[in-house]
């Protein structure tokens, strides 16, 4: 029988560590989630709201489907007042963790690859950046129309550039 919370939620499931040869998170998972926490709660009040957590995850390199996300967005809003705290954090990553380490882009890889684009390193990608690096990464030579596409696609905020955070939307895409 299916579980009820439905098969794809892993991030839900009870049990899944046993599955997978239960083993406690190591000292850099832990820090790994600590520090892509800290990244997110950008008040600093020690929580993030739910809607944050799909970037997050994103940020640490899982793609949880949209049904995840909707199953994780209820539970949080039932059981934990729509924001989440950093243990709550962990123990909803923790089966993930587990179940699924092989292959993964972290946190550091995906601030890495941010950092190729914003190069004078203010926390954002401009059209011109953006046009250097895709001539100096890729060797692509974009027009200014093309690369206009690109960053308004990627610009939820509509600013006119490219933070941290719709990068990784973007680059989950």
């Amino acid at each position: 029988m299916q579980n009820a919370l439905g098969p794809a939620c892993i991030f839900l499931r009870k049990g899944i560590a046993e599955k997978h040869g239960h083993r406690e998170l190591g000292a850099d998972e832990i820090e790994e989630l600590r520090e892509a926490f800290a990244e997110f709660d950008k008040d600093k009040d020690g929580l993030i709201g739910c809607k944050d957590l799909g970037t997050l995850m994103r940020s640490m390199g899982y793609m949880p489907t949209e049904m995840e996300l909707i199953e994780l967005s209820q539970q949080i809003n039932m059981n934990l007042g729509g924001r989440v705290d950093f243990e709550d954090f962990v123990e909803l990553m923790t089966p993930k963790l587990l179940a699924e380490t092989a292959g993964m882009i972290g946190l550091q890889e995906m601030r890495d690859a941010f950092k190729e684009f914003d190069t004078n390193g203010d926390g954002e990608i401009t059209l011109d950046e953006l046009q250097l690096a895709m001539q100096r990464l890729m060797g692509e030579r974009l027009t200014l129309r093309e690369i206009s596409d690109v960053v308004k696609e990627a610009d939820i905020n509509g600013d006119g550039t490219v933070d941290f955070e719709e990068f990784v939307k973007m680059m989950s895409r």
